[in-house]
């Protein structure tokens, strides 16, 4: 018998007022899987991360995580999260290291010792190559090298399913490549199960198992190697841009905010 989804929704509705946001999506997300989530701004790609953790709640629907609802507290411990929004207060007095350490305090996991925090915490920094830096206030860093602590936060509480929303937001070309190819060896090596949400096709298309476009409704695709700018906006009415680079690395098809049409 094959083993319940990871992720599981079904006819998920959820609406702001009278306006809706997500409408009647479903997806299954399984063990081992790498699903790319993609659309553009306004399309509810951080709303539907929200649902998954329990942050909205007045939906319709269901929604499970390693078969509990949102509202549970065993799921916890398995999911590790880079949220879209991390800032800090400027100058805000807290160690990168201290914020990977973070990571190992889990709801509902287990209650480790100082040491087992610290090798945690060590571990998830050599997978992100950001132990040079790890000493130093998290104020100081570059934005991609912020990222690569955020990530390591969310490695720091050994996950199951690892979901990430924007990671490459604010980071170089040659810095998105490194958390990309990361991402999908932990999905190779580790069994580990990911999500990455994104408004850039280019970058995640080569490497996810599965794509779902995102723009209030959700639309599966089985190639995502194949998906272009021109397929998208002739789909889905996203404006889509392709932008090249001078380095011949994968173009980048970014989405763009669009008026929807509720006729």
């Amino acid at each position: 018998m094959p083993s319940p989804p990871v992720i599981s929704v079904e006819h998920l509705t959820f609406r702001y007022s009278d306006y809706p946001v997500l409408e009647d999506v479903s997806l299954h997300v399984h063990k081992g899987e790498f699903l790319g989530v993609i659309g553009p701004n306004g399309g509810g790609k951080s709303t539907l991360l929200r649902v998954l953790l329990g942050l909205e709640k007045d939906y319709t629907g269901t929604v499970h995580l390693f078969g509990e609802e949102p509202s549970g507290l065993a799921w916890r411990k398995k999911v590790g999260v880079v949220p879209q929004h991390r800032d800090l207060p400027h100058r805000f007095p807290i160690r990168a290291r201290e914020v990977v350490e973070m990571g190992t305090y889990v709801r509902g996991g287990p209650i480790l010792s100082r040491s087992a925090r610290a090798a945690r915490a060590e571990e998830a920094l050599v997978s992100v190559s950001a132990t040079a830096y790890a000493h130093r206030p998290l104020w100081q860093l570059s934005g991609g090298q912020k990222q690569r602590i955020f990530v390591a936060r969310a490695l720091a509480a050994k996950p199951e399913l690892l979901l990430l929303d924007e990671p490459t937001v604010g980071v170089d070309i040659e810095g998105q490549d490194l958390l990309l190819e990361w991402m999908a060896g932990w999905k190779r090596d580790q069994n580990l199960t990911v999500v990455l949400i994104s408004h850039d096709v280019g970058v995640i298309a080569p490497l996810v198992d599965k794509l779902a476009c995102l723009n209030i409704r959700l639309h599966f695709h089985d190639h995502p190697e194949r998906l272009t700018g021109e397929a998208i906006e002739k789909a889905y009415g996203c404006p889509a841009e392709v932008v090249f680079h001078s380095d011949n690395s994968i173009p980048h098809v970014v989405l763009h905010e669009h008026k929807h049409n509720h006729s």
